[in-house]
């Protein structure tokens, strides 16, 4: 399963590109791509991944650098989960920045 949605409707400074791929894997996989830089965080659990990348991207908010990212995962609801609380944190660094 792939899914690939495109939204901009967080803030001009967060355009997001979002894709949720299923792997065979037990690993979630969350990569973050910025404008200067890109990093891949694996985890054996969603809690462990989300963590890692809340981290990241507030450090990034704080740069100021636009941010993608894209999820890999054994299950489509963790892959929504997952989704769901990036998009969050993305929304509340934005709105904190106002």
């Amino acid at each position: 399963m792939i899914v690939i949605e495109h939204t901009d409707t967080l803030s001009p400074q967060w355009n997001c590109c979002i894709i949720a791929i299923m792997s065979e894997s037990s690993i979630f996989e969350v990569r973050i791509t910025t404008s200067e830089t890109g990093s891949i965080l694996r985890g054996p659990t969603e809690r462990e991944v989300a963590t890692k990348a809340e981290t990241l991207i507030r450090r990034v908010h704080a740069r100021g650098e636009l941010i993608g990212f894209s999820i890999m995962g054994p299950s489509a609801a963790g892959i929504g989960r997952l989704r769901a609380y990036l998009e969050d944190v993305l929304m509340e660094v934005t709105r904190l920045s106002l």
